[in-house]
């Protein structure tokens, strides 16, 4: 069993089943969607050079006050399926709120889309699964079971598993969101860590699915966010809460 502390690295070199369930949770979201304002845009900036800009965090993205994404991996379940096209808006990091669920960048440059647990200051923890915000732990109800579809053809296949589903409300929130639990595992155990004046504590619905902010960058996690990582805010579809 490896034991986590810091950023979330694993001592000892972690475990192989935890990786193994982390790498398919290790690229969240793609695929850009073009709406009609969208295409208007980028014809009133057209100029070859700039197209550039188009990727996360470029000069066009963002002049582009929305944004659509396709959620590529399971460790948002059951907010957001993996599947599921979302939008996604501007937001600066003064306007970050506990419980938004976000759109960042790694240091690998790729993009990610997890829920906040933690803002600048906190100090963050989790005991038995359960996330503690400045010593608070957070409300946890059960919900019944959940069923995450698998995917043998995926690059690293994975059958389908039912886990238990937790309502959970934050310290500090008064948003309510639903939470799957698989079983006691390595990583229900965190910290504490205090989180400094620009940094972000993040978490995947999933929890013992998700490679969040309890893993450093080696060798799949995401590691403390910092706000230069914040792309865009999820606008959270109207049946998310039905799911």
């Amino acid at each position: 069993m490896a034991a986590l502390s810091g950023h979330g690295r694993a001592a000892g070199g972690g475990d192989d089943g935890v990786i193994r369930r982390l790498r398919r949770a290790s690229a969240d979201v793609s695929e850009w969607r073009m709406t009609t304002a969208h295409r208007t845009a980028l014809a009133l900036l057209a100029a070859a050079p700039l197209l550039a800009g188009c990727e996360d965090g470029g000069i066009i993205d963002q002049l582009l006050p929305e944004r659509g994404f396709t959620v590529a991996s399971t460790s948002m379940e059951p907010t957001l399926p993996r599947g599921t096209r979302i939008t996604a808006e501007r937001v600066t990091p003064d306007e970050v709120a506990r419980a938004d669920i976000l759109v960042v960048r790694d240091q690998r440059g790729e993009s990610y889309v997890f829920r906040v647990i933690g803002l600048p200051g906190d100090t963050i923890e989790l005991r038995e699964g359960v996330p503690v915000v400045n010593g608070t732990a957070a409300e946890q109800a059960s919900r019944g079971t959940y069923t995450v579809a698998g995917d043998e053809e995926d690059e690293v296949p994975f059958p389908a598993e039912t886990m238990t589903r937790l309502s959970e409300t934050l310290p500090g929130s008064d948003a309510r969101h639903d939470i799957l639990d698989l079983r006691e595992t390595e990583v229900d155990n965190f910290g504490p860590v205090t989180l400094g004046k620009s940094e972000y504590f993040l978490l995947g619905d999933n929890r013992d699915n998700a490679a969040d902010s309890r893993f450093g960058p080696e060798p799949v996690g995401l590691g403390i966010v910092r706000s230069e990582q914040i792309l865009r805010r999820v606008i959270l579809p109207a049946d998310a809460d039905k799911r």
